[in-house]
C-alpha cells in the first residue's frame, strides 16, 4: 500500500510539473539552443533568406569591435557599482524602517515605489529630469549654480555615470524589502542577549544582523548581477546607447546587430556571450561567498 501511494504521489507533483517544465522548455530552452544555432550562422533575420553556417566567426567579429569591448566596460563598471550601493543602502534602509518609528510606513511606501514603475517609465521620468533643458538644469539655474548645468546624457563625461545613478535609484526598493523580510526572521532574543552582554546598536548590526542575513544578502548580490547585466530599457530609453556609442551594453549592441543592422548572427552571439557572462559571474560570486562562509 505504502508503494501504491508513493506513486500516486509522484504521479500528482509529475502533473503539477509538467505545465511548468513545458513552458520553461518552450520559452527558455528552445530559445537558448536556436540563439546558439543562430549565433554560428549568418542571416538576414528576414524569413525565407538564406542561412549559411560561419562557425565562430561571429564570435570573432564581435571581440574584435572596439563598440563591443566599450559595452563590456560599461557592464562591468554598471554592475560594480550595483553591488557596491544596492544592498547595502537597502540593507540601511530595511535596519531603519523594521525600528517601526513614527511614519516608518510612509517611507517604506516612498522607497518601494520606484520598483513599481516598470523601467521604461523610470527611464522616461529621469531622461525628462536629466535633458539639456530639463528639471535639474533647471533647478541648477534658479539657485545660481549655472556652471554645474550640463547636458547630462549627451556629455561623454556623464552620460554613463548618470545611467548608473538611476539604476541604482530604481532597484534599492526592491533590495530594501527583501531585506526587510529577513529582518523579521531574525528573534528579538538574539537582540535582547546581546544587549544583556552590553553589545552597542553599532556591535549588533555587524555582529548580529549582518551575520544572520547572510544568505539573504547573497541571494540579494546574486539578484543584482544578473539583472544589471540584463539591463536594456534604461539604456533604450535614455540615450539610445550614445552619445556615439559611449552608453551602449551588449544587450543594446544585440538588438542593433539583429533588429536594426539585420544581422541576426551577430547578434545571437553577443547574446550566447552575455548568458555566458552571467553564468560566470553568477558562480563566481557563489564560490566567493560559500569560501568566506568556510
Amino acid at each position: 500500500m505504502r508503494k501504491i501511494k508513493n506513486k500516486k504521489d509522484g504521479t500528482k507533483i509529475l502533473m503539477f510539473l509538467i505545465p511548468a517544465l513545458v513552458i520553461y522548455i518552450l520559452f527558455m530552452v528552445i530559445p537558448m539552443i536556436g540563439a546558439v544555432f543562430f549565433s554560428a550562422s549568418e542571416w538576414s533575420g528576414i524569413k525565407g533568406a538564406p542561412i549559411d553556417f560561419v562557425g565562430f566567426k561571429n564570435y570573432i567579429s564581435v571581440f574584435q569591435s572596439s563598440a563591443f569591448i566599450l559595452s563590456l566596460k560599461n557592464m562591468g563598471r554598471m554592475v560594480f557599482f550595483s553591488v557596491l550601493f544596492h544592498t547595502p543602502i537597502a540593507l540601511l534602509l530595511a535596519v531603519a524602517i523594521n525600528a517601526k518609528f513614527r511614519g516608518y510606513r510612509f517611507f517604506k511606501a516612498v522607497f518601494f515605489v520606484p520598483t513599481i514603475f516598470p523601467l521604461t517609465a523610470v527611464g522616461l521620468l529621469w531622461y525628462f529630469i536629466f535633458m539639456p533643458n530639463g528639471s535639474l538644469n533647471h533647478l541648477l539655474s534658479t539657485i545660481g549654480l549655472d556652471s554645474l548645468a550640463t547636458s547630462w546624457l549627451i556629455n561623454p563625461g556623464t552620460a554613463i555615470n548618470t545611467i548608473i545613478f538611476v539604476n541604482i535609484w530604481a532597484g534599492i526598493g526592491y533590495y530594501m524589502v527583501i531585506l526587510l523580510a529577513g529582518l523579521t526572521t531574525i528573534p528579538n532574543e538574539v537582540y535582547e542577549a546581546a544587549a544583556i552582554d552590553g553589545a552597542s546598536s553599532f556591535k549588533k548590526f555587524f555582529h548580529v544582523t549582518i551575520p544572520m542575513l547572510k544568505p539573504i544578502i547573497s541571494m540579494c548580490i546574486l539578484m543584482d548581477i544578473i539583472g544589471t547585466i540584463k539591463v536594456f530599457d534604461l539604456i533604450f530609453v535614455m540615450t539610445e546607447g550614445g552619445p556615439n556609442g559611449l552608453t551602449n551594453l551588449p544587450t543594446t549592441l544585440m538588438y542593433y546587430e539583429a533588429f536594426r543592422y539585420d544581422n541576426y548572427g551577430v547578434g545571437s552571439a553577443i547574446g550566447v556571450i552575455i548568458l555566458l557572462i552571467a553564468l560566470v559571474l553568477t558562480l563566481g560570486s557563489k564560490w566567493i561567498m560559500r569560501k568566506k562562509e568556510a
